[in-house]
């Protein structure tokens, strides 16, 4: 393994440890390095199709890794994305994610349009998951638990975080909901915010507990050592 490729690897497995909803403003993607040597790097092993920051970037992702269309996990109510409301990585990265923000065109999103639109998109990924139904999701495990529970919408929304997964090719995707709010504005409708839009982040999910995900890179790192020491100094002289 050459040393170019064995740091992209290292920061292709920092990348799966890091698979959340993005927060901020605009969904962005996960950060490589302010390096540029070390992102092409990691840009040779992912082809570029699109451009990131667009509707049609996570059109293509959706359509070529889940088979699944945009417009099953829209609201159904009136709405814009910003120029940089919208991100997705090649789908044959492994590792990458498609987020989207929908913005209310008018007013601001009730809990009643929240609850309806959380339902469409989970019945969405139920839909097209090898299973039939949706599951826990290893990231969102606790004491007791697996990645591959049964899990209900109402289970998938009571914790810290929340959001699902589901199966589909034999791979664990995960699946990240929220809601935006804007702190100039009051809300008319008696919520503690004023929510003005809603995001989906769908991507790679982890296979395996965050433990033995742990285990696994320190085995890794274990087992190239010097490797890894030598590609890092031929990299820093």
């Amino acid at each position: 393994m050459t040393p170019r490729k064995l740091l992209a690897l290292l920061f292709a497995l920092l990348l799966v440890l890091s698979l959340a909803a993005c927060g901020g403003d605009d969904p962005a993607p996960a950060s490589y390095s302010d390096d540029p040597d070390v992102n092409e790097a990691i840009n040779e092993i992912i082809e570029d199709e699109l451009d990131s920051f667009s509707v049609e970037a996570v059109e293509h992702f959706l359509d070529k890794r889940l088979d699944m269309d945009l417009e099953s996990i829209e609201p159904d109510w009136e709405f814009t994305v910003s120029p940089k409301g919208a991100y997705a990585d090649s789908p044959d990265s492994g590792y990458g994610h498609a987020v989207i923000r929908f913005n209310k065109a008018d007013g601001e999103v009730s809990n009643e349009e929240y609850d309806a639109w959380l339902q469409k998109a989970f019945d969405a990924t139920a839909k097209i998951s090898q299973d039939g139904h949706n599951v826990r999701g290893w990231e969102f495990t606790g004491d007791g638990e697996t990645g591959l529970d049964d899990i209900t919408l109402e289970e998938a929304m009571s914790g810290f975080m929340t959001g699902w997964a589901f199966r589909h090719n034999d791979r664990m995707m995960v699946v990240y909901v929220d809601r935006n709010y804007d702190n100039s504005k009051e809300s008319e409708l008696g919520n503690l915010f004023y929510y003005y839009a809603v995001q989906i982040d769908i991507g790679f999910g982890l296979e395996k507990s965050f433990d033995e995900v742990w285990e696994d890179m320190e085995q890794m790192l274990e087992e190239n050592e010097d490797e890894i020491k030598e590609a890092l100094e031929d990299f820093t002289s």
